[in-house]
């Protein structure tokens, strides 16, 4: 696969060169007196441009500002996830963001609905991907109370440095929306941009277009290659103290073209993957303050993200659905046809051997649709909770439907092997789809009354566990064990008992051969003919017209 590697990014340098939106955005920041102000460009886009000033700039070189944890700013927790819900931030991000003050929530407001690029340059670029970020989680939050119409921003930040540490990096990227949106333009001779690079705890997040006073640039996606230039270029401003003016580099990068012909690739003999990476260091003058091994490590990450952009784009959301859908279809089918067999829970555990290669079919679905839904769980508990909350009403009604059908099924293969207390051991996905699916019921408008007929799926996805229970605690109080097996019998009749009042389970639990009636009939001869509680009178007199 790496033969015919190459670096995209070489491609993706001079798409960026060629738009006109960078240095029209760079204008809006010259036309900017103020800490903001909104423009109109005269191709019909929205800029909101943000500035500061250059006695702020001016401490921030003198090194004033640090990093301060997230913890003890309160500003900027709408970032935190729940896997990364501490990070570093420089000081001077936060002290410009909190400044905008009552100003933050008038732009939001405003800006929540419309297509909107955020610009600023140097530590106005601090500002810009702060708002940027804000504007996210605000759209994140409509979106989850059902707002259709949110348009996500773009921003294209001029000089801005390195904003925060890893754990910001890492809080970013899981948002993959927030992640995309972000466009670094870094001159070779910009002391503010090349402040913070690979020996520091600061990490980058976005593109980063790199250029040059000739004109030369080339973009970089990959994290890990991003540092290493930005170090090079670093060396070249030491000293160096001026706010650098973008507005001739990017009239300069648009006449220029990076070429990377048959005859240039030549010449360094290498893969085209390698080639590429260091025409594009070339190509911004770095090349030779870049080692051989930093070019590998390189090389190296960024087949790593070219084998993830692959898989990513392999994995599409809706068709993967669509396949699960698919499975659980399958699912569906073999409870039906399930029923007279003692119900499917019991046909499952149970096989016979006539339908082993049925069973494996049925394995094979089960099998696909956890991953699915594991992996699609673990992915929105990362979120935060009104950022989860669109998806999980989305996905929520199949991700019911799955836990209450394929559930029992592992339910069914954790006893087969002899083992006790499931739902003690109960995988962490299901808990959270039920968690959500209450959450959704206690949420919902609806007006509906009591249930008056028989669910066509058991609700409680964990009901056979409790009978497996059922079935251990009879055994142990039939042969004299000790424990608390009478109380735990007596808990589960009143279980059954609130499940049937509230017609919460299907009538193929009453199914002759089922778990559920093995259990009865045990713990009727156990008890006697004279055994009066309101579960054996039902189960006596009742259970046969339950539907």
């Amino acid at each position: 696969m790496s033969k015919f590697m190459f670096s995209s990014e070489v491609e993706l340098g001079k798409f960026l060169g060629s738009i006109d939106i960078i240095p029209h955005a760079y204008q809006t920041i010259s036309e900017t007196s103020l800490t903001y102000k909104l423009h109109t460009t005269s191709s019909g886009h929205n800029v909101l441009a943000f500035k500061c000033s250059p006695d702020y700039t001016k401490r921030f070189l003198n090194g004033e500002f640090g990093l301060v944890s997230s913890d003890k700013h309160q500003v900027v927790n709408f970032i935190s996830t729940k896997v990364n819900s501490s990070f570093k931030i420089n000081k001077a991000a936060v002290e410009l963001f909190q400044n905008l003050g009552n100003d933050l929530k008038e732009l939001e407001n405003n800006h929540v609905n419309t297509s909107l690029i955020i610009t600023g340059s140097g530590l106005g670029g601090y500002l810009a991907i702060l708002f940027t970020l804000h504007l996210h989680h605000a759209i994140d939050v409509e979106e989850s109370e059902g707002v259709k119409n949110t348009k996500r921003p773009i921003c294209i930040t001029f000089g801005s440095p390195l904003v925060g540490d890893a754990s910001l990096q890492a809080a970013i990227a899981e948002r993959p929306q927030w992640k995309s949106s972000f466009l670094n333009v870094v001159a070779r001779k910009d002391p503010v941009a090349t402040f913070f690079s690979l020996n520091t705890e600061y990490k980058p997040f976005g593109t980063f277009l790199f250029c040059t006073e000739s004109g030369g640039h080339t973009a970089f996606e990959d994290q890990d290659s991003i540092l290493p230039v930005l170090d090079a270029m670093k060396l070249l401003n030491a000293g160096n103290l001026q706010i650098y003016d973008y507005s001739n580099v990017l009239s300069l990068i648009r006449r220029k073209v990076l070429y990377r012909g048959v005859s240039e690739l030549g010449e360094f003999n290498l893969n085209s993957l390698r080639a590429g990476i260091t025409l594009q260091l070339r190509e911004v003058g770095v090349l030779n303050d870049i080692t051989n091994d930093q070019i590998g490590n390189m090389e190296k990450k960024h087949t790593d993200m070219i084998r993830r952009k692959n898989a990513a784009s392999a994995y599409d959301p809706s068709k993967k659905l669509n396949e699960m859908k698919i499975s659980l279809t399958y699912m569906e089918w073999y409870m039906k046809t399930s029923k007279e067999k003692g119900g499917y829970y019991d046909n499952y555990k149970n096989v016979t051997r006539n339908e082993v290669q049925r069973h494996q079919e049925i394995v094979t679905h089960q099998g696909r649709l956890n991953g699915y839904w594991k992996k699609t769980v673990e992915e929105k508990d990362r979120m935060q909770q009104k950022e989860g909350a669109k998806l999980r009403t989305r996905w929520l009604y199949g991700g019911t439907n799955y836990r209450r059908i394929v559930e029992p099924l592992d339910i069914a293969d954790y006893y087969k092997k002899g083992k006790r207390n499931y739902i003690e051991n109960r995988s962490n996905h299901y808990k959270l789809l039920e968690k959500w699916s209450h959450e959704d019921k206690k949420n919902s408008k609806s007006t509906d009354g009591k249930r008056n007929k028989a669910a066509s799926l058991t609700e409680d996805s964990c009901f056979w566990a409790h009978v497996e229970e059922a079935l251990i605690a009879l055994r142990g109080l039939v042969n004299g064990e000790v424990g608390e097996f009478e109380q735990k019998l007596e808990e589960f009749e009143a279980y059954v008992m609130r499940e049937i009042n509230n017609y919460s389970v299907s009538p193929d639990v009453f199914k002759e051969g089922s778990s559920l009636m093995k259990w009865w009939n045990e713990y009727k001869a156990h008890k006697g003919t004279g055994y009066a509680s309101e579960f054996a009178q039902y189960m006596n007199t009742k259970y046969e017209s339950y539907e």
